[in-house]
């Protein structure tokens, strides 16, 4: 008998104990923080009051190194940015770590090798932000690559490559290193009893199959935003404990109001 995908229960049925128990919270970027390509107010204020009360805050995103530079340096209450799928992280006092396997000047060669097969099968335009990459190559995701695409796009590339999607990108990376493995490894040196006990203390926060490793860790505390309905059928079983309400942004912000009214020191 097949196994059942588990069933999404709201984000309001989280037992307060659980919510108590949450020392860090971890968040995808697009389409889960922003709206419509944009930070809005909300998601700004909610990352301050976050910060603010203690919890340490994680950005994990399929963006460039660039991106997570910037955004861990400058928005409010965050403390580390993990960017490219969990292959480069920064911190709030600018540090960076490399994460993952090591890579030598080989890697980069197929690297580049492996993005082209994908983009001339596919058809694909680099994303805009490609230029600011260190270990993937993106590109933009056409609104017809659905589930099936994607499975049959890893008979594109080398056995110890893979093609990762999130709501709007293709990412063409190494594998078997993902958004858990990197959340995980950044987190060691901020909050070493959360990342040693990650189903009690972290909740994340996500929309998409760049996201499927967190959920599938974070088996008690994972959270999809309302939007992530669209991308159930490349989750497999590793869908999230909960959903919210709202889309993206409003969603995050139902997660966000949820711990802080069960903060505890």
């Amino acid at each position: 008998m097949p196994n059942m995908a588990r069933a999404m229960q709201p984000i309001s049925s989280v037992p307060p104990q659980v919510l108590s128990r949450i020392r860090v919270l971890a968040a995808d970027i697009d389409d889960t923080i922003t709206s419509s390509g944009h930070l809005p107010a909300s998601t700004i204020e909610s990352l301050a009051d976050l910060g603010a009360a203690g919890l340490v805050v994680a950005l994990v995103t399929g963006r460039p190194a660039g991106w997570a530079q910037v955004l861990a340096s400058y928005l409010p209450g965050v403390s580390v940015a993990v960017a490219e799928n969990g292959l480069v992280a920064f911190y709030a006092d600018g540090k960076r770590v490399d994460l993952g396997p090591k890579r030598d000047a080989k890697f980069f060669v197929r690297l580049a090798e492996n993005g082209t097969r994908v983009r001339e099968a596919y058809r694909l335009e680099p994303t805009p932000d490609d230029a600011f990459r260190l270990f993937e190559r993106a590109f933009v995701r056409p609104a017809t690559f659905d589930a099936a695409a994607l499975a049959a796009s890893q008979r594109v590339v080398d056995p110890d490559f893979e093609v990762m999607a999130s709501s709007i990108h293709l990412h063409v990376r190494p594998g078997g290193w993902g958004k858990a493995d990197g959340l995980i490894a950044a987190l060691r040196p901020l909050a070493p009893e959360a990342a040693g006990t990650p189903e009690q203390s972290i909740m994340f926060v996500g929309d998409s199959s760049n996201d499927r490793s967190l959920f599938a860790l974070l088996t008690q505390t994972s959270v999809g935003v309302r939007n992530l309905e669209k991308f159930l059928g490349e989750l497999g079983d590793d869908r999230p404990a909960y959903i919210t309400r709202g889309e993206s942004a409003r969603g995050f912000a139902e997660v966000a109001r949820l711990l802080l009214e069960h903060r505890t020191v």
